[in-house]
């Protein structure tokens, strides 16, 4: 089977398309099939998403609970970064006082 060739109108001439590998022509029917099956697949999508959500739910009820309590007890601010340590001065680093040079 050779392949077909699409060509365009240009100037008064026919001048070839470039990039286009095949070209498929439907019949109302076809279309009409091809819609219903789009139709189809959109629904089953929708249903997925939505049972995904309901499954997602318990989980991030559950996040925003323990994130509240982490809120509530001082361990992380509105955006979720740890507030500061207050077991030590601010001046103090984590790492113990600085070396005395010899």
């Amino acid at each position: 089977m050779e392949p077909t060739r699409v060509e365009q109108l240009v100037d008064d001439e026919w001048k070839p398309v470039h990039g286009i590998t095949n070209v498929v022509i439907y019949d109302e029917q076809q279309i009409t099939r091809i819609t219903e099956r789009i139709h189809e697949v959109q629904d089953a999508m929708t249903a997925l998403m939505h049972a995904y959500a309901e499954a997602a739910r318990p989980l991030l009820v559950e996040a925003a609970r323990a994130f509240q309590t982490l809120h509530q007890a001082g361990l992380v601010e509105n955006d979720g970064k740890p507030t500061k340590r207050r077991d030590r001065p601010a001046w103090q680093s984590p790492y113990g006082p600085a070396q005395r040079r010899k």
